[in-house]
């Protein structure tokens, strides 16, 4: 049986969806700055898509600096039998991130790790 494979894991300010399934992310970003801690960003997306095996569920979430979880979205169910691409975004809206540092987009699939992708958060000063 083939691995489930991570292709892309993305921060972006928003994301559209048109009626035949095409995604478009607006202002991709792997930073943020803010004046002061705890920082609230007031919306964020993220894309993911993977290939994966067969039925299982996707899931992406969020890590705090220290390896703890901030946020864990909703996971997706493959539905179907056999390899497939699966893509999907995530958005949130009033995040609040304690620390700076650098945080991690936690892709996986049945619980398995796919991919990590860096989100840094600094102080502006």
């Amino acid at each position: 049986m083939a691995q489930a494979v991570g292709q892309a894991l993305l921060t972006c300010d928003a994301v559209a969806r048109d009626p035949n399934g095409k995604i478009t992310l607006y202002g991709i970003f792997d930073r943020i700055w803010t004046a002061q801690f705890p920082a609230v960003h007031s919306l964020l997306s993220v894309y993911w898509r993977c290939h994966v095996p067969g039925p299982g569920r996707v899931g992406v979430s969020i890590l705090r600096p220290d390896g703890s979880t901030l946020v864990e979205f909703e996971p997706v169910e493959t539905g179907k039998e056999g390899g497939q691409a699966m893509q999907g975004t995530c958005t949130l809206g009033g995040i609040e991130f304690p620390t700076d540092g650098e945080y991690a987009l936690r892709m996986t699939y049945n619980g398995q790790e796919l991919m990590r992708a860096s989100l840094y958060l600094q102080k502006r000063g």
